[in-house]
This record gives structure tokens, sequence and C-alpha cells, in this order.
């Protein structure tokens, strides 16, 4: 079950220019990660312990979450008069009965689900099962929920790339089996399937090596959106995942594929620079930017240069762009 409500603590608490009735929080959440977000202006005080609903929690509909019924009930991170808001903070209801309980799971307790994208029917197909379990799914964590990637990056050559807000794609081969899949499911073989019709038209039965999965982003018409204005739909490739040893690939392979299969890329922003970023806020401004279009990014997502995994995780994460809106 996904992680999304836990139990922080207040550590900073700051005023906001031209702001009556709310103020500025810094909350830690030790798994949970370290946050910013807003309240009403004197409900908490330094050191209390809070409730911290992460980006998209779906809350339940009941008479303490009504303000949020503006949002549908779903927590987006957003600026409040030019200060981040990335979490719902929410003054404790009960608390545990003893231990370190700062960084607890309260998501079942409190009856929150995640939110996830709907897939457009372009998307959808004919299932022919679960999504194959030898993949990793694309999910990449908030930079505020892993300091420790963070710092691991730290003095090291980064990439970055722009995030886009689409619907992710996997497409693996086995053998000479070829299989197609959405975020959650692999589809059965169907030429009106947008992720089929990827596949055949960059020739990936011969192009995509026995053993490999290449992973992307569907982008265009019916498509959240569709917030770059593209006609049709087209892909974003971004991952190369390789199935035999488990790992994913390096940047220079991603792109070599990309050049010889004529799958374009999503946009890099910086590629060898060091990752010598010096505060979370740094970081969020190094998120904001625009598409092609001139809208507002989603975001950016930041790897190494060298594929690295840290605590049995891929070293990956995304940095949210506070201004996007969809």
């Amino acid at each position: 079950m996904d992680k999304q409500v836990f139990i922080g603590k207040v550590i900073e608490i700051n005023a906001i220019e031209g702001a009556d009735r709310i103020e500025s929080l810094t909350v830690v959440c030790g798994q949970g990660g370290k946050w910013r977000g807003t309240a009403q202006k004197g409900q908490f005080q330094m050191g209390d312990l809070c409730e911290v609903y992460l980006q998209d929690s779906l809350l339940p509909a009941i008479e303490r979450f009504a303000f949020m019924e503006k949002y549908h009930c779903r927590v987006r991170m957003m600026k409040f008069k030019g200060v981040p808001s990335e979490v719902l903070i929410m003054p404790l209801t009960s608390i545990p009965p003893s231990g370190d309980i700062i960084g607890m799971d309260i998501t079942l307790v409190k009856n929150v689900t995640k939110y996830y994208k709907p897939i457009p029917a372009s998307l959808e197909g004919v299932v022919y099962g679960n999504f194959p379990s030898f993949i990793p799914k694309t999910d990449e964590p908030n930079f505020q929920g892993v300091s420790y990637m963070v710092e691991a990056l730290r003095g090291k050559p980064f990439y970055s790339t722009v995030k886009v807000d689409g619907s992710s794609g996997t497409i693996y081969r086995s053998g000479d089996y070829l299989g197609c899949c959405s975020r959650n499911m692999e589809l059965k073989e169907n030429v009106n399937n947008a992720i089929w019709k990827i596949a055949e038209k960059y020739n990936l039965k011969e192009k995509l090596f026995k053993e490999y999965a290449i992973q992307f982003e569907m982008i265009g018409e019916g498509i959240q959106k569709n917030p770059l204005g593209i006609k049709g739909i087209e892909a974003r490739l971004f991952n190369i995942y390789n199935i035999e040893q488990q790992k994913y690939e390096d940047i220079a392979t991603v792109e070599k594929f990309s050049l010889n299969s004529g799958m374009p890329m999503v946009d890099i922003i910086d590629k060898g620079k060091t990752f010598d970023f010096k505060s979370d806020d740094e970081l969020r401004k190094y998120a904001e930017g625009l598409y092609s279009n001139g809208r507002q990014r989603e975001g950016v997502v930041i790897r190494p240069m060298i594929e690295q995994t840290i605590r049995r995780e891929r070293l990956s994460f995304k940095i949210i762009n506070l201004g996007y809106k969809n």
C-alpha cells in the first residue's frame, strides 16, 4: 500500500508576506521526508506533532476535509502567495501509545488512498495480464522524501530531463516475444492501441535487443489535457532496462538507442554538471521552466550520469514545478 500520510513534527514557522490568515511551516516526517506547507496562523507551535498528507493523497469525504472539496479532495503541490505548499498539514487527532512516532505511516488509519492519473482510452487496450514482475514500474519519488538520494548525488555529475505530463508506457522483448504495457497492465497486441502503434512505428520487434525493456512517456491529444499542445500522440523515451542483469542502463545507452531507433527522448536540460545545489529551495527553483510551447512544465527528473543504487533503490528523483497547473 502507498504511504501517503505520516506523523510529522513542526520544525520551522515563517510569516508569509501579504497573508493575514496563513503562515508557512516546515515539517519533518522521518521516513516520509521533509516538506513545506501552509496552515492557519497560530494553529501550530514549534515542536508540535501533526498529520502530514503527501502529494496525490485522496482524502475521505468527511467534514474535517470539507475545505478540500474544491480540489476534489486531492492534495496537490502548489504555491500560496509565492510560498511552497507541498503537503496538507493537519492537527494530530490521536497520539499512539508510545515510542518514536515521528514518521509513523498512518495512511490506512486515515482512510487515505493515492490518486493515479487516468489512462486515456487510446492507451488502455485489451488486458493480456499484469505488469511484468521482472521490470520496475515508472514512479519517481519526490526529492523531499528521499534526502538520502540528494546527499548521495552531491558532488557527482548528473543529468536532468524535463518531466512531461503524460502517461507512461513500457515495451519489452524477451526472446522473440514483444510485450507492450501501460502503467499497470500488459496489453494484447492491437493495431488501434497507441502503445502498440509506437512499437510498430519504431520497428521495436527488430530494434529492441532481447531481454531489454524501454520506458517512455506518451503525450499528446487526449492525454492529461495535452499540456505540450501536440497533435496526435507521441512517445518520449527516458529509460532502458536490462532484464537479465536487473539494472537500468546509463544515459549514454539511452541516447544511443534513441539515435538508432529514431524514437525521440525526453528533453535534456543539463548533462555532466556537478550536483552542487545548496538548499531545497534551490532545487525547487531549478524545477521551474517552460515547455517548448510556452506553458509551465511539470518539473524535472534528476539522475547520476552513471547509474547508481542506494538502499536497494535506483538513485533517481523528481522535482515538481510548483507553478505547474493541470
